[in-house]
């Protein structure tokens, strides 16, 4: 039987449409995002707009500050350390044993993404990093039965994305790194090894969490 294509609602391409802007830096913490000027731009009524909307404050994109219009979020230190310790939590706790037969689809999933990682990497492609930063640990809990638990990890990671992004004096060098703990991470699940994948996982998200910090502080990294 032939899988029919999902159809790409209005309310997601408002949604990637807003959230490849905050990526990229088009639209800075603090700015307001109008909902009439918003749904002329994208052709739309307000109605998928503030759907939308919703979900990009769930991934803490944006602030809802009704009756005013949304602003871009900021992120401080508290932002960062409550996202990064529910990261750990739900994260380490969502990297489970992949049965022996699964396992070395998996790695080649983890394998391919982490190659076009390095990619990105090297043309300096930093939003296109990003993605694959947040399709790589999804991946990591893609063999947990909790639907509702990757879909969250998914939210989660969506936000603190972005607050990568922020690093932008620091991207070049923070992004190497992390794909050196993402293969750390693969290395291990390949060897069946999961105690310590999920070790090298909490040192990746601890590590993250520590340059965030340090940006946000203005700390030489």
């Amino acid at each position: 039987m032939k899988k029919i294509a999902k159809k790409v609602t209005l309310a997601e391409q408002a949604y990637e449409y807003i959230k490849k802007l905050i990526m990229i830096g088009e639209l800075k913490p603090g700015d307001e995002l109008p909902e009439e000027k918003l749904a002329m731009e994208l052709g739309i009524s307000r109605t998928p707009l503030r759907e939308a909307l919703k979900r990009l404050a769930v991934d803490a994109l944006i602030e809802l500050k009704q009756p005013r219009p949304a602003v871009v979020a900021d992120f401080t230190q508290q932002d960062v350390e409550e996202i990064m310790e529910l990261r750990r939590l739900l994260e380490i706790y969502g990297l489970q044993e992949w049965p022996e037969a699964d396992l070395e689809r998996i790695v080649a999933d983890m394998k391919q993404n982490a190659e076009l990682q390095r990619q990105a990497i090297q043309e300096k492609d930093f939003v296109r990093f990003m993605d694959l930063d947040e399709e790589f640990h999804s991946l990591l809990c893609s063999n947990h039965r909790n639907r509702r638990l990757k879909e969250i990890i998914k939210g989660i990671n969506t936000g603190g994305s972005r607050a990568f992004m922020l690093v932008s004096d620091t991207i070049a060098g923070s992004s190497k790194m992390a794909y050196a703990e993402h293969l750390a991470i693969i290395e291990a699940i390949e060897q069946g090894n999961f105690q310590e994948a999920k070790q090298q996982l909490a040192v990746h998200l601890n590590n993250i969490e520590y340059r965030l910090l340090k940006y946000i502080t203005r700390e030489d990294l």
